[in-house]
């Protein structure tokens, strides 16, 4: 190949390449916004992958953001108050076992420290003067409680708390008031008694008025509000009362109350009238305050 084929065939590439961009500022200028177009639609459909992801990981961070609430709840307004959800309970089975209550044996020593029956000091004691206290609040109008004495100048008023079981019989006490009752110069005596539960089989009311102090008389059951109560009256000028009521709870606790006109005081003249009538008696003894079960 000589000189002038070389240049022949230089100038044939060159008609047949692409001729160079234009230099006009205009078509640059235009080539410039379309390259960076695309550049954003291929950054855009980059950034769509993991938006794609986090769409369907969304629901699970919702829920352990919301403490596993659904996700129909966020969207359906929740203000993030925790929904009750309804679980399945299971009651815990109980592992104690009861305790049988104590058996009074021979020369078992008085309970709770004490040198004989008789709790003079502590809970116990306390109790009876409280039950004293709700017998006062229970005079009627008309009548009086005045602190009366003894010739020997001992208190006409007094409680006693005490540990009544024998030889082979459960433990239970009795708690007793006892107070005088004046209208003018004459005085009367009433009397309130609450056993706790002996283990005993229940009796009939009048069997329960019969029980106190081995009292004797005619027995009524007088229903008040549904609940039993024996009232007995006794006969005769010798019994230390002459009217009480008896009222024995469910659960074992017995309760009695007795007046007697004329007072264990001789130097006192006695009520020309009872304090209370018998209905008056028998819904009295069933008022709670004067229960003591333990």
């Amino acid at each position: 190949m000589n000189e002038e084929d070389l240049n022949e065939a230089f100038r044939d590439v060159m008609v047949r390449s692409t001729p160079p961009p234009s230099m006009d500022p205009a078509h640059a200028l235009d080539r410039a916004r379309r390259t960076r177009k695309r550049r954003r639609v291929r950054w855009a459909a980059v950034a769509a992958v993991p938006l794609v992801v986090g769409v369907g990981a969304a629901p699970t961070v919702i829920a352990n953001y919301s403490g596993h609430r659904s996700v129909g709840q966020m969207v359906a307004g929740d203000t993030g108050t925790a929904q009750p959800t309804t679980q399945p309970t299971t009651r815990p089975v109980s592992t104690v076992t009861p305790v049988a209550p104590n058996t009074r044996k021979s020369k078992d020593p008085w309970p709770e420290g004490q040198v004989d029956r008789t709790a003079t000091a502590g809970p116990r004691a306390t109790r009876a003067v409280t039950l004293m206290q709700d017998l006062r609040s229970a005079v009627p109008a008309g009548f009086g409680t005045p602190d009366l004495k003894y010739p020997d100048g001992r208190r006409m008023s007094y409680p006693q708390s005490q540990y009544a079981s024998n030889d082979g019989e459960q433990d239970y006490w009795e708690y007793t008031a006892t107070i005088p009752v004046q209208k003018d110069d004459r005085v009367g005596q009433l009397l309130v008694q609450s056993t706790t539960p002996d283990g005993k089989p229940a009796t009939t009311p009048c069997k329960a008025a019969e029980k106190f102090w081995g009292g004797t008389g005619t027995c009524a059951v007088v229903d008040v509000g549904g609940k039993k109560v024996g009232v007995l009256t006794t006969k005769g000028s010798d019994a230390r009362y002459d009217q009480w009521a008896a009222y024995r709870y469910d659960d074992g606790t017995v309760v009695v109350l007795a007046q007697t006109k004329k007072s264990d005081n001789d130097a006192r003249s006695p009520l020309k009238q009872p304090v209370f009538t018998a209905d008056q008696l028998a819904e009295l003894v069933t008022s709670p305050k004067f229960k003591i079960s333990s």
